[in-house]
């Protein structure tokens, strides 16, 4: 079996909270809670679940701009690690991220041009005419004109801010993308574009993505697997195909039924495949009925597998 481009084994992030307890004692968020997820060459993987079940803090220890309370992240089996200058300009080779806010991710105060060619510099890449060529070049790879360099931010649309921020994070040739929200602050029109040019970057460039959305029709277009988040845990993992149309954790099945439905508007019914079996002796976890309280310590819970490329999480 083949080492995964990239792996996050048993990953905890855990924050401390500004009130105590009335007994005086420190009260924990525990904002992820072991976390194993892997990525594969050449693939999409997207991590799905509601605001504050711990995702996007996933996807920023991933990056390095959150350090883990535990665990590891692997890529290509080696350890990444180090929020030290040298580990994480190594880890910048390895790993870009896409952010949600085109507009907010950029300096208004500088242009194109020099946003892009100052990672060449800071890695001693190519400077100069060299890093103008390689600016121009990037930005006619995702639509944009090579003389769109000399510009500044609020020249351009949304979707064409879009668009830089990808060409930002590709100059060091990246094998791993990190898309946080990357199409919900655009119209829907411009979100297909932006999909569109992700998926040919994706084919033509090898790359691989760890894409963090709420909006499940993007995760079912451009996604290899899905990993659902609930409360800081992975509670259900899978291809897309199997987490669509068998969806069994009570949450998945929640999440996926929020999803608009032309025909039931129309017909007032509905309806979701059903569940995969399960041993009738496990019970789902966590209970729905009730938020967890960041003071208490998480039960031991585990992942079953379902079928080939289908687990879900229960609890003994």
């Amino acid at each position: 079996m083949s080492t995964p481009l990239l792996e996050i084994r048993n990953l905890d992030v855990h924050f401390s909270l500004p009130r105590k307890t009335i007994f005086g004692q420190k009260r924990i968020l525990r904002a992820v809670q072991g976390v194993n997820l892997t990525l594969n060459e050449g693939e999409c993987l997207s991590i799905v679940g509601e605001s504050g079940c711990g995702k996007s803090t996933t996807a920023l220890t991933v990056m390095g701009l959150q350090e883990p309370t535990s665990g590891e992240i692997l890529f290509e089996g080696k350890p990444i690690t180090g929020a030290d200058a040298p580990g994480r300009k190594e880890r910048a080779r390895i790993a870009q991220m896409v952010f949600q806010d085109p507009y907010a991710s950029l300096n208004p105060r500088q242009t194109i041009g020099n946003m892009l060619s100052a990672q060449l510099a800071l890695h001693e890449i190519a400077s100069g005419s060299e890093a103008n060529e390689r600016v121009g070049e990037m930005l006619v790879r995702v639509g944009l004109l090579p003389d769109h360099a000399n510009r500044y931010p609020h020249e351009f649309s949304g979707g064409q801010r879009q668009r830089i921020g990808i060409a930002r994070a590709l100059m060091l040739n990246p094998k791993i993308l990190v898309l946080d929200e990357p199409v919900s602050a655009l119209d829907v029109s411009i979100q297909a574009q932006i999909i569109n040019l992700l998926l040919d970057l994706q084919e033509t460039l090898g790359l691989s993505y760890i894409m963090i959305s709420h909006d499940l029709s993007v995760v079912e277009h451009v996604s290899d697997r899905v990993a659902v988040m609930y409360f800081g845990r992975v509670v259900e993992e899978g291809d897309w195909h199997s987490i669509f149309s068998r969806p069994t954790h009570p949450y998945t099945r929640r999440l996926i039924g929020s999803v608009p439905d032309p025909d039931a508007i129309l017909t007032g019914a509905r309806k979701l495949p059903p569940a995969a079996p399960i041993p009738d002796a496990m019970r789902f976890s966590p209970d729905l009925s009730r938020q967890p309280n960041p003071d208490e310590t998480p039960e031991p819970s585990t992942l079953v597998a379902i079928g080939d490329s289908h687990h879900v999480r229960l609890a003994q």
